[in-house]
């Protein structure tokens, strides 16, 4: 969810430019497809697959990819990663936590000071299974096992060389987190948040888009993966893998990296597929796509457990969301990342 993009290659300058922007343009609109899967299997569930999980998959490879391009590829300042990091996710994150705790007191999902505390230090993918939690919260963990995984890559940045070396720790790393939670959730028994909310096994997402990525920058992805149609196939059949029939560790043994696979190839796609994505609709729900999932859950919360109506809960969150994009998030961000 990050705002940075990724440059072109060794291009003229303007093409490299243009090119630039029509990356950051279906990237933008992954963004806008991933929350607009979130939407819907959050206030209009599709019977047979969960989109709000699935969702959440789209975001965090999309992550690994930008992380793979800005971290290992573009070799971004660290000090300006992390402060751009910051202002995009703090600024709105502390609103959020302070608007909602005091606007959900007492309602069936209010929250005190230490649930919300763990939601800003980012650790309530672990405090909400094993300490406190609080449904209007719950969807916070997600942003605990971005942040972390930016650490992590950033560390793998500065102490790793050789993309050759990078590439292969990533992979070895995804595959464990893999594992992690195989045995977790298919032998051990433990909850599906028990087991997936936890970085340590849910970073393999993240991680092995941005070997991936890294392949690709290097000219070692195989030739046929660079058909037209690849991106397209392997969303679909990853989507598929994530129905419920399907056994849910094959959803992060199989499916989740086809999802890796499909947002890491879309620049050999036809424009039928990155011309959907660049449009204007999927661009701007992408740009808004962080306020919007920080809003839905408590609406979301409502329509789940008190059946609330779906229709105006989901007009309270885009009020909700485009009122922190535009009086937040985007003046928060422009204004730390030029004076700060």
């Amino acid at each position: 969810m990050t705002d940075i993009s990724a440059t072109a290659g060794a291009l003229p300058r303007a093409s490299e430019d243009k090119a630039a922007r029509a990356r950051l343009a279906y990237l933008d609109g992954w963004r806008g497809l991933s929350i607009a899967l979130v939407l819907i299997g959050h206030f209009f569930p599709v019977p047979g697959i969960n989109l709000g999980v699935l969702g959440v998959e789209f975001f965090f490879v999309l992550s690994g990819r930008l992380m793979g391009e800005i971290l290992f590829i573009e070799r971004f300042p660290l000090k300006k990663f992390f402060k751009r990091r910051f202002s995009r996710i703090y600024p709105a994150l502390v609103v959020f936590v302070i608007a909602a705790m005091i606007g959900l007191a007492g309602t069936f999902i209010m929250f005190k000071w230490k649930a919300a505390l763990t939601a800003l230090t980012f650790t309530y993918n672990y405090a909400g299974i094993f300490i406190t939690r609080a449904g209007a919260l719950d969807h916070i963990w997600s942003l605990c096992v971005e942040e972390h995984s930016y650490i992590l890559l950033a560390l793998i940045s500065v102490m790793v060389t050789g993309r050759a070396n990078v590439v292969r720790l990533l992979v070895v790393l995804a595959l464990l987190a893999m594992a992690n939670g195989a045995i977790s959730y298919g032998l051990l028994g433990m909850s599906y948040e028990t087991t997936y909310w936890r970085t340590d096994v849910h970073i393999a997402s993240i991680l092995l888009s941005a070997a991936i990525c890294l392949l690709k920058a290097d000219g070692r992805l195989p030739a046929f993966l660079k058909s037209q149609h690849v991106a397209l196939a392997a969303a679909i059949a990853g989507v598929l893998l994530f129905l419920d029939p399907v056994p849910t560790p094959i959803h992060y043994l199989v499916a989740v990296p086809l999802l890796a696979l499909a947002v890491n190839t879309l620049d050999f796609a036809g424009g039928y597929l990155t011309g959907l994505l660049s449009s204007r609709p999927m661009v701007m729900l992408g740009l808004w796509s962080y306020s919007l999932y920080l809003w839905q859950q408590p609406f979301y919360k409502f329509v789940d457990e008190r059946g609330s109506v779906p229709v105006p809960m989901l007009a309270a969150v885009f009020a909700c969301a485009l009122a922190s994009y535009y009086i937040v998030e985007k003046p928060a961000r422009g204004w730390l990342n030029r004076n700060w």
